[in-house]
């Protein structure tokens, strides 16, 4: 029973044990970096598309008071410039 830790067979095997064990943490280590970076990416994604939203909203209306027209419904106004849920290609 103890001859498989004491053995030329056992500490090969203890190495080999090792050996995958520290190519499983390598792997999740770089796995987890992967899905960090991901979801960073998504919430910087997230602020521009947030951004565009209030430039679309200005653009509107300094164009709007550029005319000279009462504030009206913005999507009665121009329904081709509403991209509330549009959602850029990646």
């Amino acid at each position: 029973m103890y001859d498989l830790g004491f053995g030329p067979n056992g500490l090969v095997s203890l190495a080999i044990a090792a050996l995958v064990l520290l190519v499983g943490l390598w792997g999740w280590f770089l796995v987890n970096r992967a899905s960090v970076r991901a979801n960073e990416q998504i919430r910087l994604l997230q602020e521009i598309a947030e951004q565009q939203r209030q430039q679309t909203a200005l653009l509107k209306s300094l164009a709007q008071s550029a005319r000279g027209g009462s504030v009206a419904d913005d999507d009665d106004l121009s329904p081709a410039l509403d991209f509330k849920g549009f959602i850029p290609e990646r």
